[in-house]
């Protein structure tokens, strides 16, 4: 009787033990407080994103991001869970980043977002070429933590980082019966973003450079349009766009050169997050440029572009 008492002694006394340490386990690895919850990545309509957040000091203390099907459940529903420490945090959220480079660093003031390093088919000089970006969109927020054991849900509203320039060429001096390629060639242009510093953009050298090579856009024999996504412009920098023309063999047959100004004060025309500029050229002429929003077009233009 006695070695039967001592047995259910020792069970109940194990089974309370391994409670504890499930309890212990799930509070302190398992169970998360601070939730960022991205809706687009729910429905399927991003695929990637990555979230990180960084304490008052900008030390990082983690990241979470999209993987493949099936790695986080969580993750995979749009859930970006956290386990925090009461406190003031920020968090860096972006989407869309499909084959940039993404230095979620120890510190936000080292954490960045680059364009794709390439190589293009002729490197003319000693520079850096990158590719156009994706249509990245982001949100930056700050959580406060009061307590480990409040459950704190921010929702994402993305907004657009790029901006997005459109080129409008009409009456051409040439006809694009030969044309088969269409490369553009930006200068002035932002490469990077440093988490930290919110839009203010930046570049890794002054050479930095985006080139496009592309098949030439369905249009008439004397009219193309181009539209393509830019991070948002450096400040006071002035961007250069030169647009070439290639036949099947490579050679360039014309070249028509643009420079991303405001007509009136002949100053940089800055483009912003999530705006639009378009340029209208006649021949080599610009007859119209103006900052717009990203599905406006151009109000009182009487051209036919």
């Amino acid at each position: 009787m006695e070695k039967r008492r001592i047995l259910v002694v020792f069970l109940i006394t194990a089974m309370f033990a391994r409670l504890s340490v499930s309890c212990t386990y799930d509070y302190f690895v398992d169970e998360t407080n601070y939730k960022v919850f991205v809706p687009e990545v729910a429905n399927g309509s991003i695929t990637t994103c990555f979230v990180a957040v960084y304490d008052e000091a900008g030390t990082l203390v983690r990241t979470r991001r999209t993987g493949p099907l099936g790695s986080d459940p969580r993750v995979t529903a749009g859930i970006f869970s956290f386990r925090l420490q009461p406190g003031k945090y920020t968090a860096y959220c972006y989407a869309n980043v499909n084959d940039m480079e993404v230095m979620d660093a120890g510190s936000s003031e080292q954490a960045f977002l680059a364009l794709k390093r390439i190589v293009p088919p002729v490197e003319e000089r000693d520079s850096q070429a990158y590719a156009l970006p994706p249509e990245v969109v982001f949100q930056k927020l700050t959580p406060t933590i009061g307590n480990t054991f409040e459950q704190l849900v921010d929702t994402a509203t993305l907004e657009r980082f790029v901006g997005r320039i459109t080129v409008r060429l009409k009456n051409l001096p040439f006809t694009l019966h030969d044309v088969t390629r269409v490369q553009l060639e930006a200068t002035g242009v932002a490469t990077r973003q440093y988490f930290s510093r919110d839009t203010l953009t930046s570049r890794l050298t002054e050479n930095d450079y985006i080139f496009n090579d592309s098949p030439l856009a369905a249009g008439s024999e004397h009219f193309m349009e181009m539209d393509h996504y830019y991070f948002p412009s450096i400040a006071d920098q002035l961007m250069r766009l030169n647009i070439r023309f290639l036949n099947a063999g490579g050679e360039i047959l014309n070249e028509i050169p643009v420079e991303v100004i405001d007509t009136k004060t002949a100053l940089p025309l800055p483009l912003l997050r999530g705006k639009r500029i378009i340029l209208e050229i006649d021949s080599y002429t610009v007859v119209s440029i103006g900052l717009v929003g990203w599905n406006e077009e151009i109000k009182n233009s009487d051209r036919e572009i």
